[in-house]
């Protein structure tokens, strides 16, 4: 994967409340579990990553170092980081990808934008309980 298309993966939102970094360690494991970034696959360097993002270095650096110490990135010297291998690996169900597929389908049928987008997923998941029952 390049890393123009690597960066494509994430979309960072500055107002939802949850920090940069914290979005994109999800968002690099979610990459992960759905079989978009894989094992022993570079992801691009610091640098070059926060510049495509527009964002500081240091979330990047602070992003790498969580996914490291969980053992989801490993760092290879001269190379960087790469996705490790033997992680845990919680598979998204074809039922589940195929209900995202359709609403993302038809959120962009009636115009709304990826934030929009994003924001009515995260409302819908901040109004039921972990166990997934509505409040």
């Amino acid at each position: 994967m390049t890393s123009s298309s690597m960066t494509s993966l994430f979309s960072l939102n500055t107002s939802s409340g949850i920090p940069i970094y914290r979005q994109l360690i999800d968002q690099i494991k979610q990459a992960i579990r759905m079989n978009l970034l894989k094992t022993n696959e570079q992801l691009p360097s610091v640098r070059n990553l926060a510049s495509a993002l527009q964002i500081n270095p240091m979330t990047i650096s602070k992003a790498f170092a969580q996914l490291e110490i969980e053992g989801i990135l490993i760092r290879k010297r001269g190379v960087g980081m790469l996705v490790a291998e033997n992680q845990p690996q919680q598979k998204i169900s074809e039922d589940i990808e195929k209900a995202l597929s359709e609403f993302v389908q038809l959120s962009r049928q009636q115009d709304l934008d990826d934030e929009t987008i994003m924001m009515l997923l995260q409302q819908s998941l901040s109004v039921n309980l972990p166990n997934g029952k509505p409040q």
